[in-house]
């Protein structure tokens, strides 16, 4: 399993911030849209804090993103990787 640390991961979680940072949405608000604390909007921003993939596609909704577009590139990296392998 790829940790939080990964460049596949870091590269999601990077595009959620970017998105919400664009829309001029702050962190307290969108914890407040997940009924969260901001500190929870902190962390896996931080990477302090793995997201699910509920959470994932909840967050990407919220920010007007479509979460299978994010699944897709990851797949078709792996696809990519494995077949050099």
């Amino acid at each position: 399993m790829a940790s939080i640390y990964s460049a596949e991961y870091q590269s999601v979680i990077k595009a959620l911030r970017e998105a919400r940072i664009n829309k001029g949405i702050t962190q307290e608000s969108l914890a407040k849209a997940l009924d969260r604390p901001q500190s929870f909007v902190a962390k896996f921003e931080n990477g302090e804090r793995r997201l699910d993939v509920v959470e994932f596609v909840h967050i990407a909704c919220l920010l007007s993103l479509d979460p299978t577009i994010a699944v897709k590139e990851l797949a078709r990296k792996q696809i990519r990787r494995d077949i050099k392998e």
